[in-house]
């Protein structure tokens, strides 16, 4: 009997371990504010953690100084066991680091500390309501102002809707049934997935399609770089989001929602668009192209969400036409 409870109480010490896990990904990656404290005092900084697939990371620290100006630095993370550590430069320099719980801990520099905690910030414009005499196009609930494309069955798909509202993007997309010539208003809420092991076009791949056939892209880009207008809040191949880069994007991590809200001019002669529109787009309330000239002519036409085999979702989506 005692050679019995031993075993059991070998099995209670080593069972806890044998079991554990490392953090799931979803809980490591995100937007962190921290500080790091030295011997000339604490400085406040924001870090990008980017999932990067197999255990791996990517750290993208930004750190403003008093005198404007901006100090980066990236940091290497991996996955070894039920641990997540991460680290950079070297000698007076290095950062040491690990996560727990929603913190990173460690060392930085000679002698300095560091930590810093997730946080999720909530766009100003998330949940805008549709205001009187606007078409809600995807509400969750009513679908009669969309349309999605059928399939080779000629079966049109069924919609998807998520707890929170959310609709996923239907094989072959979605388009309004509706045409638009004139000038709008419009607010888009989206969320991508995390596709850690994706890069570049391969990161939660989607897009807005103006009634000219001009594309407002969506993709994940948090932390993450593509090519010219390819980036999210890209105007498609031809302009990316204004100061665009890893550091300063107005990208939100996947699986969190974001939002758009887009300004279409258009001049119209005898009562038909003439000219190329002109778009300002604000991306989770910030402004990334201000009155900028499309490249294609003005025209009626439909919005299109495009899908791009990716689970994208979309919710509290709608135009308010102009006179």
């Amino acid at each position: 009997m005692c050679r019995l409870i031993s075993l059991f109480v070998a099995l209670a010490v080593v069972c806890p371990a044998a079991f554990a896990a490392a953090p799931a990904v979803e809980s490591v990656q995100g937007l962190y504010e921290g500080a790091r404290t030295d011997s000339s005092g604490s400085h406040k900084f924001e870090a990008r953690v980017v999932a990067l697939g197999k255990g791996a990371y990517k750290v993208f620290i930004r750190e403003a100084g008093q005198d404007g100006a901006v100090t980066k630095a990236e940091l290497d993370g991996k996955t070894e066991g039920e641990a997540v550590t991460f680290s950079g430069a070297s000698g007076d320099n290095a950062w040491k680091a690990s996560y727990a719980k929603g913190t990173i801990k460690g060392t930085c520099g000679k002698g300095g500390k560091v930590e810093m905690k997730r946080i999720e910030r909530v766009s100003p414009t998330m949940g805008t309501k549709s205001p009187a005499g606007a078409v809600v196009m995807i509400d969750g609930k009513n679908f009669d102002e969309v349309v999605a494309k059928p399939g080779k069955d000629g079966k049109v798909p069924k919609w998807q809707v998520a707890a929170d509202g959310g609709v996923l993007i239907a094989k072959g997309g979605i388009r309004s049934k509706q045409s638009f010539g004139g000038s709008f208003k419009m607010h888009v809420e989206f969320k991508v997935p995390l596709r850690a092991e994706g890069r570049s076009q391969g990161r939660g791949n989607s897009g807005c399609f103006m009634p000219n056939g001009d594309e407002v892209q969506v993709l994940d880009s948090f932390g993450m770089t593509t090519y010219k207008g390819g980036g999210c809040g890209g105007l498609y191949k031809y302009k990316d989001p204004d100061a665009f880069d890893a550091f300063s994007l107005a990208s939100a991590p996947p699986q969190q929602w974001q939002t758009y809200d887009i300004e279409y001019t258009v001049e119209s002669k005898d009562s038909k668009p003439t000219g190329k529109p002109v778009i300002t787009v604000f991306h989770n309330g910030i402004k990334i192209h201000d009155k900028v000239q499309l490249r294609r002519n003005a025209k009626a036409g439909p919005f299109q969400f495009q899908d791009h085999g990716n689970p994208v979702q979309y919710r509290n989506l709608w135009v308010l036409p102009k006179k």
